[in-house]
């Protein structure tokens, strides 16, 4: 199949996460990786709390480098023309979702194995990219990781070479109070007015922040998010939540960050519980140069990213690695998604190229 006709294919099994079958399209991948004889075929389940994902890892030769594109999708956006499980066809583009996040850079990997079995290279088809990333931490944990070197995150960059993304820190603070009338309020604990002094607090330190960090990526981003408690005005809280999040940018040290945030909560409000639900690193690449023998071109005009992705992990568990893939994020996550057919088309032919060990010689 073309890359048009294995995209189509691809969109018609529903990933969403939550609520998708990632087995499902992990086992159909299984079985046209098989055609193409790898080393190693290995597809792993991944529980995860209320649901099993999956990761599809295959090998030829003996490889320093790896694509990975994930499986999953994010749920269907409101506002949806047609099926979004039913891909649709224009003269310029593939609608669907998924179409560019990131079910088109697994089209482009299927249609590019058509010209030949690959030379030296993995394949990593993960799960569970767009809620938590065990799939890929599950990977990084196993033998299958070692050797690799340089890994290829397939994301919608327009097919240019992402080298720089901010990561994420979510943060949660929390307060218990006696709670009772309005009329106590001088003697009761105030958990709501404690945590406000906090959310005060850490936007202040926000903006001392905002000259931090490289070129192009200065400052935190720091947001404050939600705050949470009480039923009434005559009713003193018994608790309080304050939710909030930052982006440190690449070369932050994520746990000193969060270290910092945690101790200023602490000073103004000494029993705070505190916890970070997410804690992504953020990214950048060490050494382009060696990206060129699989990029070529491409990997002279690098381009920043303003959104996460699991190329952090890979970097954080010692392994170089780029952003790439077909499609605009634009259009991810958003009604219609949407992929150019030029775009499917020029990643199918920078893959093919790779595999046969000459993506050097005019990769862009």
């Amino acid at each position: 199949m073309g890359v048009v006709a294995w995209l189509e294919r691809l969109i018609g099994i529903d990933t969403h996460n939550p609520g998708g079958d990632e087995r499902a399209l992990a086992r159909l991948l299984a079985e046209a990786l098989a055609a193409h004889t790898p080393d190693a075929l290995e597809l792993v389940e991944v529980p995860r709390s209320g649901a099993t994902g999956a990761y599809l890892f295959a090998r030829w030769g003996t490889p320093r480098v790896l694509i990975n594109a994930h499986l999953d999708t994010v749920p269907p956006n409101a506002g949806w023309q047609g099926n979004p499980f039913q891909a649709r066809r224009t003269a310029e583009h593939v609608i669907g979702l998924g179409a560019c996040d990131t079910k088109g850079a697994i089209a482009a990997v299927l249609a590019a194995l058509e010209g030949g079995r690959p030379h030296d290279v993995a394949l990593l088809f993960s799960g569970d990219e767009e809620h938590t990333g065990t799939c890929v931490r599950k990977f990084l944990s196993s033998p299958a990781a070692g050797g690799i070197e340089r890994a290829i995150a397939c994301e919608p960059t327009g097919c240019r070479v992402g080298t720089r993304h901010r990561g994420i820190l979510a943060l949660e603070a929390k307060l218990a109070g006696a709670g009772g009338h309005s009329s106590r309020a001088d003697e009761l604990p105030a958990p709501l007015a404690d945590l406000a002094r906090v959310a005060v607090a850490w936007a202040d330190w926000g903006v001392r922040q905002r000259e931090v960090g490289p070129f192009d990526f200065r400052g935190m981003c720091l947001n404050i998010a939600k705050l949470d408690g009480g039923i009434a005005f005559n009713v003193v809280p018994d608790g309080a939540c304050l939710t909030a999040s930052l982006r440190p940018p690449p070369g932050s040290d994520v746990a000193a960050v969060k270290a910092e945030l945690f101790a200023l909560a602490r000073a103004v409000a000494p029993s705070v519980a505190l916890a970070a639900p997410v804690e992504n690193a953020p990214f950048h690449t060490r050494e382009l140069a060696p990206f060129e023998q699989h990029l070529g071109e491409l990997a002279r005009a690098p381009i920043d990213l303003g959104f996460w992705t699991e190329a952090a992990m890979f970097a954080g568990a010692g392994i170089d690695a780029v952003v790439f893939g077909p499609g605009s994020i634009a259009h991810a996550h958003a009604p219609d998604e949407r992929v150019p057919i030029a775009d499917l088309e020029k990643a199918c032919a920078i893959f093919g190229r790779l595999f046969a060990g000459r993506a050097g010689h005019g990769a862009g």
